[in-house]
């Protein structure tokens, strides 16, 4: 079992300290049109938990290969590579009590805590994802069991950590949020604890 101490508590707090990507989905590109997605992850979602719009809702979600070229990245060292390839997203969160669903877009951040902690090929695996969410929720409507979000159009941000089974897959605990960032004048955020179960194609 490799594991580096100092990697793994670093990735909890500033992940740019974490071990290389050397197992898991593909992060650039492979051959053929195929080779441009490297993921798909979906599962149970918790939305705003005990909060106004607490409910079930299920997420998916798509990740594609890296547009930063392998050969860009190779002679990084490993610490840091990861910051250079990040993966574009798409996904969706359909809530299923009529509360606030969403799609999102955006960058995701993939590296590996651990390595072969129980077996060659497994890992502990941390993720980290930015962009942009839009909404079919209410604005300035001070319903008692409605978020007042400021917009249909907001920024998405969220991270998760999960263990690797193999090279395809994958089961992680996630957490997002979505907010206008103070641009509007309303702004009560959104958030969603969720499990998703990975497969790298």
């Amino acid at each position: 079992m490799r594991i580096t101490l100092l990697g793994l508590a670093c990735g909890l707090v500033a992940p740019g300290i974490a071990l290389a990507q050397e197992t898991g989905p593909r992060i650039h590109a492979g051959a053929g049109l195929g080779g441009l997605f490297s993921e798909i992850r979906g599962g149970p979602n918790w939305h705003d938990p005990n909060a106004k719009e607490s409910s079930f809702a299920i997420n998916g979600e798509l990740l594609l290969a890296s547009p930063v070229p392998a050969r860009l990245t190779e002679g990084l060292d490993p610490l840091y590579r990861w910051v250079f390839q990040p993966r574009p997203h798409l996904g969706f969160t359909a809530n299923t009590a009529g509360n606030t669903s969403k799609g999102y877009f955006g960058l995701t951040w993939t590296t590996f805590l651990a390595r072969d902690l129980f077996r060659p090929g497994d890992g502990l695996r941390f993720d980290f994802l930015f962009g942009g969410s839009i909404n079919d929720g209410l604005h300035d409507r001070r319903l008692p069991d409605r978020k007042d979000l400021g917009g249909n159009l907001l920024f998405h941000v969220g991270g998760e950590i999960g263990y690797q089974f193999d090279r395809n897959w994958s089961v992680s605990l996630f957490l997002d949020h979505d907010s206008n960032a103070g641009t509007a004048k309303r702004n009560q955020g959104l958030n969603s604890l969720g499990l998703r179960l990975g497969y790298a194609l």
